[in-house]
């Protein structure tokens, strides 16, 4: 099997929105955490949210990822090797945590709360976090209406088609998981011809083929409902609170979960 996140920075430059941030997100990271004198936790290495903050610690499970991605280190930035759900970093020890989709890079119910928790202790009293989420709808998507939407041309770009896909496979259990593999499986089922997609939505080739990086992976995704994060994190968070991260493809699934008052246990 390959390594999912190593193989993946390779296709970095070609993901776009909502797989990536757009200025107009990264701004609306900005406002409602007013991260201008804020020592920041990245969670991951998404180079949009580099440049934010007083100071930026970044933190991703894969070395690849961070020497593929990461925007470099500075005076006031930095990358590191960690382990998002037993944090290297002290207790109440940031004035933000913030992370873009990093609660669907984890693949089950336990692991989310894990992922809040931590959230939670690395937050000093008082302070907050935002989370960019990927959330599926209440009434799953069919495979066969993702495919007359495409020929349609409903659907804006590969990426956003590639987050439908992922989201009609999703399980309907508490971990609402999917592996890339079976994203992989279901788009070759539905468009086996890609120079034909390609050439009937406008879509290029290099676009398309990113959808092989899933390849030979284990990795599974994970991508609950809006009320189901929510939810989850309430047990962890008293202020919960829902913001449109903003107009691009897909981002009415794509929200600011943004989370105040830490519950420490």
């Amino acid at each position: 099997m390959t390594n999912h996140w190593d193989n993946y920075h390779r296709h970095w430059k070609l993901l776009d929105a909502p797989l990536r941030p757009t200025p107009e997100t990264v701004g609306i990271f900005d406002r409602e955490l007013d991260l201008g004198n804020a020592d920041v936790l990245l969670l991951g290495v998404t180079p949009e949210l580099a440049s934010l903050g007083r100071s930026i610690l970044a933190i991703d499970q894969s070395a690849t990822m961070i020497s593929g991605v990461w925007a470099g280190d500075s005076v006031s930035r930095r990358a590191m090797a960690g382990n998002w759900l037993d944090l290297p970093v002290e207790r109440a020890s940031f004035d933000a945590v913030i992370g873009d989709g990093c609660l669907s890079a984890v693949d089950s119910k336990v692991a989310r709360g894990s992922l809040f928790g931590e959230i939670a202790r690395v937050l000093k009293p008082g302070r907050h976090a935002a989370i960019r989420v990927f959330a599926r709808p209440e009434a799953a998507d069919d495979l066969c209406r993702i495919e007359a939407l495409v020929l349609a041309g409903g659907v804006e770009n590969f990426h956003a088609l590639k987050w439908r896909i992922a989201m009609a496979c999703t399980t309907d259990d508490c971990d609402n998981t999917v592996s890339v593999q079976a994203i992989r499986t279901a788009f070759d089922e539905l468009f086996p011809d890609r120079e034909a997609l390609a050439a009937r939505t406008g879509w290029s080739m290099a676009s398309i083929d990113t959808i092989d990086v899933y390849a030979g992976s284990e990795t599974r995704y994970s991508f609950a409902t809006l009320a189901m994060l929510k939810d989850e994190a309430g047990a962890w968070f008293d202020q919960v609170r829902v913001v449109p991260s903003g107009s691009y493809p897909l981002a009415e699934r794509c929200p600011l979960l943004v989370l105040g008052s830490a519950r420490l246990r």
